[in-house]
């Protein structure tokens, strides 16, 4: 498995690729190193994740995944762009572990260069998309 990440402070943004099988001792290096990464960046951070390469082969690193992605929401992230093989097995887990779990709504790409356009692109908002599962929601209108 390889990792990596890094943190574009000029563009405010946190890149990490995981490329191979996802094993619970690499995903936890992964955690320790975005929390450092995301120390030098700006609440509303936009997040590029190259998983075209992944395969979360192994269940006991679903829960660090998930880690991350709470991390993320704790520390105001922005947008984020997963760029994904549309024809490749994690697309689906991917997709699977997102409908199970609440947390951000990321944007699915297919190449970094389509990833940079997107949040090139798009409407900086003063908060995330949530996806939620199973939790009523009021919503009301004060003017």
């Amino acid at each position: 498995m390889s990792l990596k990440v890094k943190a574009d402070i000029s563009k405010n943004r946190l890149y990490f690729t995981i490329a191979g099988q996802a094993v619970k001792k690499e995903m936890d290096k992964l955690y320790t190193d975005v929390r450092f990464c995301v120390a030098d960046l700006k609440p509303g951070f936009d997040v590029i994740s190259d998983l075209s390469e992944c395969n979360i082969g192994y269940l006991s690193s679903v829960p660090t995944f998930r880690k991350i992605m709470n991390f993320l929401i704790t520390k105001e992230v922005g947008e984020v762009v997963r760029i994904i093989n549309g024809k490749s097995l994690i697309l689906k887990q991917v997709l699977n572990l997102s409908s199970r779990i609440c947390g951000y709504k990321p944007i699915y790409v297919s190449t970094l260069e389509e990833a940079e356009e997107k949040l090139e692109k798009s409407i900086k908002r003063n908060g995330i998309r949530f996806h939620v599962n199973h939790l009523p929601a009021d919503i009301s209108q004060t003017t």
